[in-house]
């Protein structure tokens, strides 16, 4: 039994280890980023987080779009809108753990006479998940953005190429 259960909590301790980083294309509603043309030079980039980090958050949506600013061929962009917005809930998981104890009864019977054996059978079922409820979190944090090329039009421009070298360091040091 209690191989099983190592067993069972490694699985469970690799995979977590395994899963994906959050900053991906977001699929069907699920994290990760996505963007909207707007119109030729402005877009809505959007990212969702399942985190406590508003801040995470921000700062993937300003990676996106300066990704997308690359993408699209200009140097710099604008912020013309901005909004975060954090959705929680209380999620409490189910729980069980299952332990059966029979005992098997064998009738072996010869020409003469028949001889009862009782053993012993044991059966476990586990299913993990904590009995705490907790808060989940979805943070959202959308921004409109204007492209531009060449000359920053202002103090509140930012330059793609700087939000990329600023930024995408924070990619790795989360996926680990």
């Amino acid at each position: 039994m209690k191989k099983l259960i190592t067993f069972i909590l490694m699985t469970l301790l690799v995979t977590a280890c395994a899963s994906k980083p959050e900053y991906r294309p977001a699929s069907k509603g699920s994290v990760g980023y996505s963007e909207q043309k707007i119109t030729e030079d402005r877009f809505r980039v959007q990212f969702k987080s399942v985190s406590n980090s508003v801040a995470d958050a921000a700062d993937y949506a300003l990676l996106r779009a300066a990704e997308l600013t690359q993408a699209q061929g200009y140097d710099w962009f604008v912020i013309t809108s901005k909004e975060t917005f954090v959705e929680s809930e209380k999620v409490q998981p189910a729980s069980s753990i299952d332990l059966s104890h029979q005992q098997r009864v064998e009738r072996r019977c010869g020409l003469l006479t028949c001889e009862t054996y009782r053993r012993p059978s044991s059966e476990v079922g586990v299913a993990f998940s904590g009995t705490n409820t907790h808060s989940r979190k979805e943070v959202h944090s959308i921004l409109e953005i204007r492209l531009g090329k060449g000359v920053m039009s202002n103090e509140s421009s930012y330059s793609a190429a700087d939000v990329l070298e600023n930024l995408s360091n924070k990619l790795v040091t989360n996926a680990n």
